[in-house]
């Protein structure tokens, strides 16, 4: 007769199950075998929870690879557990358990409401992949126990055209995958609506990498300590806590006020963005090549900027010419340049970065290491944290007057006045609260195996690949 093991005091349940026994406390889901060594799922990893008649199902996500030599990049791999209960209720009981334990809840009781999400496909986003990444993670999405809707849309401005529609009463988060255009597209008909207050306060949004340079996704992925990826960002989607973004009211002469969240771009570097629109094939590549180009044939373009810094009620002006203008709302421009290392989601701030007297030498040498952030500090840079300014771009030539961007989308060569929304949006997918609240999950080394019995992991059952 096989001896009952020892159970952790902390549990908040245990129980027996027809190989062994199961364990449960606010951090882990512990197995114990009849033979072998305890197995333990970090909760902090776990997306999922659901019962198949007798069997208590378990998705998770899990750090791997990184560690060295022949060992790949570290990932969030999805991966799903299988546990023979008795009997179906036992099965559910353990299922119910776990779902409510991994919100913060206690083991008993009602369970969290169910997600309803949109999700808004860009099938022509960057390198065309939205399609088959958002196939990827759609498993995760659904073990999470987020019903699904799902739109591809058809054409440039369909995503406006959708938010106009929706029904606040049957959504309650909104999911694009692609690039940070489409989100651009959807923010602007939420802010159009009539009851555009009431849509951006009920709605949570979210973003999955299907375009070039997912500055957006990128961006909360870098600040939760993530792996870059998109199985990364699916599992933020599930387990990140929401996330302030604050909104950029845009104004020019004679047209609508239109929105934005991530930046407004002039001179060279909206030539950067938009003049490298010919090399979306490349994916975030098309920038680096592109801003060589630029660098090697540098321009000066002539106009002045009227500002407001941070907690001050005086304006000042900087007169150009200029080489470069951004304002960014946040740090990640791609997964290696960190264009706006002092930028914060919410801090009611907009980073200016002015560059106007350069040479390409030094050019070359302060953008050569956009990863770090240290380019801010060069002395041919001007760093600024403003909470409202004013562009008054001038014509460079009569032919090529130059362009003004807004989330990397272009708007009118005009008078531009940004204004910032402090926390005007809410994100899905921000940092995962839990597990002593470290920063990012462990890194420990995967690739190899567990180095010893109480660092093993459950075995694990691959999910499907698609």
């Amino acid at each position: 007769m096989s001896k009952t093991p020892m159970l952790p005091g902390n549990a908040l349940r245990s129980d027996e199950i027809p190989d062994g026994y199961l364990s449960l406390d606010e951090k882990v889901l512990t197995y114990i075998p009849r033979n072998g060594a305890p197995q333990q799922i970090s909760l902090v990893d776990c997306v999922g929870a659901s019962a198949e008649s007798c069997t208590l199902v378990v998705s998770f996500m899990p750090v791997a690879g990184g560690g060295g030599w022949g060992c790949s990049k570290l990932r969030r791999e999805f991966v799903v557990n299988r546990f023979l209960c008795h009997n179906p209720t036992q099965a559910s009981g353990w299922a119910e358990a776990l779902w409510r334990v991994m919100h913060g809840m206690a083991p008993e009781g009602a369970a969290p409401p169910r997600k309803r999400w949109l999700i808004l496909i860009n099938p022509v986003s960057g390198p065309g992949n939205a399609v088959r990444i958002f196939g990827q993670v759609r498993p995760v999405l659904a073990a999470n126990r987020v019903a699904l809707t799902e739109l591809v849309t058809a054409h440039a401005g369909h995503a406006t055209e959708i938010a106009a529609g929706i029904n606040l009463a049957d959504v309650d988060g909104i999911v694009c995958v692609g690039g940070d255009g489409l989100l651009y597209e959807l923010v602007n008909g939420l802010m159009a609506r009539p009851d555009a207050g009431a849509a951006v306060a009920q709605l949570r949004l979210g973003v999955l990498p299907g375009g070039s340079a997912n500055s957006l996704c990128t961006s909360l992925v870098k600040a939760a300590g993530e792996p870059i990826g998109p199985m990364s960002s699916a599992y933020l989607l599930c387990r990140g806590a929401p996330q302030p973004l604050d909104l950029l009211s845009v104004a020019q002469p004679e047209r609508p006020v239109s929105y934005g969240f991530l930046s407004l771009e002039w001179a060279m570097a909206s030539d950067l963005d938009l003049g490298s629109e010919h090399l979306r094939w490349m994916g975030d590549a098309r920038f680096d090549i592109y801003a060589l180009w630029r660098i090697l044939t540098l321009r000066q373009y002539p106009g002045s900027l009227r500002l407001r810094e941070k907690g001050s009620q005086e304006w000042r002006t900087i007169e150009g010419p200029f080489i470069g203008l951004w304002a960014l709302n946040t740090r990640w421009l791609t997964s290696t340049a960190q264009l706006g290392p002092r930028a914060e989601f919410d801090d009611g701030c907009l980073d200016l970065m002015i560059v106007r007297n350069a040479g390409r030498i030094s050019l070359l040498l302060t953008f050569l290491d956009l990863e770090s952030g240290q380019h801010a500090d060069a002395s041919c840079v001007e760093y600024i944290k403003v909470e409202e300014f004013e562009l008054c771009p001038l014509p460079r030539t009569e032919a090529d007057p130059g362009m003004v961007a807004i989330d990397g989308e272009l708007v009118a060569f005009a008078t531009t006045r940004v204004s910032v929304l402090p926390s005007k949006l809410t994100l899905l997918g921000g940092r995962v609260r839990g597990d002593g609240d470290s920063d990012g999950p462990s890194r420990k080394r995967h690739c190899a195996g567990p180095t010893s019995a109480s660092e093993a992991s459950v075995a694990l059952e691959p999910a499907p690949h698609l």
